[in-house]
């Protein structure tokens, strides 16, 4: 008659472990910053061609007088691209002329 009662308080004691336990270590995780995304920025500017830097890689596109060019949303000659500009780079049907070119900056 003395063993069910000493099981008893032996299972007790482990539940409570086991609980205690799983409450304190499995609560909280450490948060991973979400991935940083940098926009493509011009690194360069010839008189018809702009090399646009992304995170990896570097490409140069060719400029004609038919590329329609933004500057801070208001239309914009070759001239007012600066080095540093964010830049998005739409293109034609050639993968190496940039149809439109919106760039954001000083």
């Amino acid at each position: 008659m003395r063993k069910l009662p000493l099981l008893l308080f032996i299972a007790t004691a482990l539940l409570g472990i086991v609980i205690t336990n799983s409450a304190l270590s499995g609560g909280k995780k450490k948060a991973t910053p979400p991935p940083v995304s940098r926009s493509p920025v011009i690194a360069s500017v010839s008189a018809n061609t702009v090399t646009v830097t992304e995170e990896k890689a570097t490409k140069t596109f060719t400029i004609s007088q038919f590329t329609e060019i933004n500057v801070n949303g208001l239309r914009a000659t070759i001239a007012d691209l600066k080095p540093g500009m964010s830049v998005s780079v739409t293109l034609g049907t050639d993968s190496s002329r940039a149809s439109r070119i919106n760039a954001m900056g000083k």
